[in-house]
């Protein structure tokens, strides 16, 4: 009697299993990719700039791109951050270098995405594949 409930404890996971794995074939889902891809989601992309203080002098230091999302019903920077920084991570939105750094802030009507490096180069080529995404 106890044998006969494992077996069917077990066929019925994997039953359960299966039909899951079939519903994500039926529906076609969609590999995941770059939010930022989306020209609904992304409004424009400008270079970002860091001011550098260096004790008697301050300068400005090329760091990247800054992309302007605007405000829609649900988004909260923390969520976006949070979306943003996991794609760049696994790799779904590739920006050309190794390690980029995301920052998400407010800005009046929607959000400011910031995406930096701590390289010049690196810099160069964050801002050319931000913009390559929103056009």
């Amino acid at each position: 009697m106890m044998i006969r409930r494992v077996f069917a404890a077990v066929a019925l996971v994997l039953s359960t299993v299966a039909s899951a794995g079939a519903a994500d074939k039926v529906s076609g889902t969609e590999p995941v990719r770059c939010s930022l891809a989306d020209r609904s989601f992304a409004g424009s992309v400008k270079p970002l700039y860091n001011n550098e203080d260096a004790g008697y002098t301050a300068f400005r230091q090329f760091r990247g791109a800054e992309v302007f999302v605007p405000a829609q019903p649900g988004l909260t920077a923390e969520w976006l951050n949070r979306v943003v920084t996991s794609q760049v991570a696994t790799g779904a939105c590739d920006f050309g270098v190794p390690k980029v750094d995301v920052e998400v802030l407010s800005d009046g009507g929607g959000f400011s995405v910031r995406l930096s490096s701590n390289d010049e180069r690196g810099a160069a080529a964050i801002l050319r594949h931000a913009q390559q995404l929103v056009k």
